[in-house]
């Protein structure tokens, strides 16, 4: 809170303003005084001169009058006249000749007639005149006088010494000064008060607004003014309240918006026209390998050296919508990594900004996806292809005329129904690894022994194993393995992996199967002393259409879906699926799955 008590505060004599002010009111004062002294000085000596002109004509008709019976000495009259009057006395016949006066001999002086004050009185009776004297050599002050009554009547002039008028003018010019300086200490006292009581408002204003200016937005101001700087108060506190109301709502949408910007997953950071990052939230940093807060303040180009970004900040001037690239990271040889960038046309952020956003994903998913898409769609039309081009030949073959011999006939049919059945079980796998993927179909899953289902799984593949004098056997767990499975889907995965250990073990080998528990979950191994898997071959075995030995695979029927569903199979039940194989000794292919008191599923990173 800051009131008008800070006019005490001392900084308040040091304000600029202050005392500005008060030169402004003290200068206006001082005109305001010099002008009205100089206009006295020269009303009161103007004042002064008509009363002496009054006086000196008074003595002129006077002294008029008492010579005007002198038979005597003229001469000796006007002397004694003029002492008794206390001027000087000088005596002029009409035509300008000095009959008399009382301090020069008349025979010496000049004719008169074309003096002022003369020729006023030989005209009006009166004339005056101010001038330096010949005879004296200083200045006096002229009054004539002549009774127009009397045409023989002389000019009776009368002259005064200006010294006297200068005397008391000086005395009056003397009180002027002395009133003037009274009056501008007064003036420039009240000027002091005045500017201290227009300041003293303003200062308290900008002290709060310092405050302010301090982050200090809580500050209100007291002035007990009913004026305009009373209002001006009131409008500043309306104000305070509003901007506290105003940056509050701004630091709030700034805390959600940084907190959504770092707790975004992809990468999103502000950059101009020439490629400078403005701003950058953690992901950003993170995708593009950097420490967080190292992307602002600098081009981003010297942060991420790939062409392909730099060919999409060269275009941003010229986008008229947004335009999104894949960039393959080759940073780091050991892990395959692809950014995707979407970059925003241009606009206008305010404050002279032209800037664009530039977001930045992680797509390497997105591009094993569309790999996967894309080989899936090579393999699909590859394996199909090879038995509809097989049936298409038998069936030509067999429209030419070879259906007629009975010895060619019935093969011909055999291997058309052998490719018929490849392709229907080919349909029917990627059928299901489809339904595994998109999570489509019966999804019901029921708490089952794995014991049970893995003993039925046994049991159908037994006529299989026998053919091939190869011996199956499984080994349960000690107690019930409960599981919560879809039985459909995991008697398929089963029953692939018994197809596989089946078709790859050699005449009078082994297939086991054993089921076993533990504190992680019920696992299931299907173990065989087949052909084996290499080292090199063995990470890629769960993958789509892959095959090991595909002239063999082909041989035996074999679509290169079967492992790719167990793997979808495990994964869609919380499992895993893993594999331990060595050349001419035979495989190990195990399904973990978590037991239906488990916490919770087994981490993603142990998944295979």
């Amino acid at each position: 809170m800051v009131s008008d008590t800070a006019s005490k505060n001392p900084s308040l004599l040091r304000s600029p303003l202050l005392w500005r002010l008060v030169a402004i009111n003290g200068a206006a004062v001082l005109a305001f005084l010099i002008a009205s002294s100089g206009y006295l000085e020269v009303k009161l000596r103007s004042d002064l001169i008509r009363e002496q002109y009054l006086d000196l004509h008074a003595r002129a008709r006077m002294a008029d009058s008492a010579l005007m019976h002198e038979r005597g000495d003229l001469q000796l009259s006007a002397r004694m006249l003029a002492q008794m009057a206390g001027t000087r006395l000088t005596v002029i016949a009409p035509d300008g000749t000095v009959l008399a006066d009382s301090e020069e001999l008349p025979a010496r002086m000049a004719n008169h007639a074309q003096r002022p004050e003369v020729v006023g009185a030989m005209r009006d009776g009166r004339g005056t005149d101010q001038r330096v004297s010949e005879t004296r050599a200083a200045e006096f002050l002229y009054a004539a006088y002549r009774d127009l009554g009397r045409p023989d009547a002389p000019v009776v002039r009368v002259a005064m010494d200006g010294e006297s008028v200068n005397r008391r003018m000086q005395a009056i010019r003397n009180t002027i000064l002395v009133t003037v300086a009274a009056l501008f200490v007064i003036g420039l006292a009240l000027s002091v008060v005045a500017a201290r009581f227009l300041v003293r408002p303003i200062q308290v204003v900008r002290n709060a607004a310092n405050e302010i200016a301090r982050g200090n937005l809580d500050v209100h101001v007291e002035l007990d003014r009913k004026d305009e700087l009373g209002e001006l108060g009131g409008a500043f506190n309306t104000m305070s309240r509003e901007l506290m109301l105003r940056v509050g709502q701004l630091e709030a949408n700034k805390r959600e918006l940084s907190a959504i910007m770092d707790n975004m997953s992809e990468g999103l950071a502000l950059v101009d026209g020439q490629g400078n990052v403005t701003m950058a939230n953690t992901a950003a940093a993170r995708m593009l390998g950097l420490s967080a807060g190292s992307l602002a303040g600098r081009p981003l180009w010297e942060s991420v050296r790939l062409p392909e970004v730099d060919e999409l900040l060269a275009s941003l001037p010229e986008l008229k919508e947004p335009r999104r690239i894949w960039v393959e990271d080759h940073t780091n040889p050991h892990q395959r990594r692809v950014l995707a960038f979407v970059a925003t046309p241009l606009f206008d952020a305010g404050r002279g900004q032209i800037l664009a956003v530039l977001l930045i994903s992680d797509a390497t998913e997105d591009q094993k996806l569309l790999e996967m898409r894309q080989d899936f769609v090579a393999n699909v039309s590859h394996e199909l292809k090879t038995p509809l081009t097989s049936i298409s030949a038998y069936v030509e073959t067999l429209l030419d005329g070879a259906s007629d011999d009975p010895n060619v006939r019935r093969p011909f049919l055999e291997k058309i129904r052998t490719n018929t059945s490849r392709l229907t079980k080919l349909v029917s796998d990627i059928l299901t690894v489809s339904r595994l993927e998109s999570g489509t179909g019966d999804e019901t899953r029921t708490q089952l022994d794995l014991n049970e289902l893995a003993a039925a799984s046994v049991r159908r593949h037994a006529e299989s194993a026998e053919a091939k004098n190869i011996r199956l056997s499984m080994t349960a767990a000690d107690s019930p393995a409960m599981a919560l499975v879809n039985e459909e889907d995991f008697l398929s995965a089963l029953d692939n992996l018994l197809d596989n250990a089946i078709a790859y073990t050699p005449n009078g080998g082994t297939v086991e199967v054993k089921v076993s528990r533990s504190t992680q979950g019920v696992t299931v191994e299907v173990r065989d002393t087949g052909v084996g898997i290499s080292a090199e071959a063995l990470p890629r075995v769960f993958e789509r259409f892959y095959r090991v030995d595909k002239a063999r695979s082909r041989a035996m029927g074999g679509t290169g879906l079967g492992l790719a569903i167990v793997k979808h199979v495990a994964i869609k039940h919380g499992g895993r699926v893993d594999a331990e194989s060595e050349p001419g000794k035979g495989s190990t292919f195990r399904i973990s799955l978590p037991s239906p008191g488990s916490s919770g599923r087994l981490a993603a990173s142990d998944r295979t």
